[in-house]
């Protein structure tokens, strides 16, 4: 295990360096636009429809602000050229710039898995003790994923450290027979039938869509539309 985690290590191939804890207020102002969209994609269009400012129709926003949201919270933490640093520490490119995941310190493991029409999108979402999230796939240069990377991580955590290792995640890093065991390494988390998995879309806009249309009924009542 590296014992440079909290230094900066470089790359060898580029320039750039990475540091245990890159990313973090990147995720934190990920996160808190996520929150935010939806009140200001509410709010602003009332207040400026009922000034008088703009059209009525700016209201309809309130069908696609949760759906908005939701792709701010999955897309500010996807990576891509994901490399590995000085052993423990993984490194990736976001929309919301470099961010550096610390292998050894993982404290969350979960699992996206998006359904398509020919292949599923399946990443890893990776948590760790600095408050950095990443969601990848592969590393750089090869269709080599993560998953030895970051079960070799995993099963080097010491007894007792508690991370957090949804069912679908265990399942992918073939842990599943690793979670109920007394030692105290991992903590099972969500627990989703696969079955579900092809439904999850479907189910979410079951969920959202009412969500949504609430908003908007909300929105043209306070900007006094009708």
């Amino acid at each position: 295990m590296t014992t440079n985690t909290r230094g900066l290590t470089a790359d060898s191939t580029e320039t750039t360096t990475a540091s245990a804890g890159q990313g973090r207020t990147a995720r934190l102002a990920a996160d808190s636009g996520v929150l935010l969209i939806p009140v200001v994609m509410f709010a602003v269009p009332v207040v400026l429809v009922r000034a008088g400012r703009i059209s009525d129709g700016f209201l309809i926003l309130n069908l696609v602000s949760l759906f908005v949201s939701g792709l701010v919270a999955v897309y500010a933490h996807m990576g891509w050229h994901a490399r590995l640093h000085d052993g423990d520490l993984l490194f990736a490119r976001t929309l919301t710039g470099r961010h550096t995941i610390d292998l050894a310190r993982l404290t969350k493991v979960g699992r996206l898995e998006v359904p398509g029409q020919t292949r599923t999108d399946d990443r890893l979402i990776l948590t760790d003790a600095h408050g950095v999230r990443l969601i990848l796939n592969k590393l750089r240069g090869g269709d080599e994923t993560i998953d030895v990377l970051v079960r070799r991580a995993l099963m080097a955590r010491p007894p007792g450290a508690g991370v957090l290792i949804s069912d679908r995640a265990a399942e992918r890093l073939d842990l599943r027979t690793e979670l109920p065991r007394p030692h105290g390494r991992f903590r099972p988390g969500r627990k989703i039938r696969e079955g579900l998995i092809g439904f999850l879309p479907l189910l979410s806009l079951f969920v959202v869509a009412p969500v949504a249309f609430g908003l908007l009924a909300l929105a043209i009542t306070l900007a006094d539309v009708i």
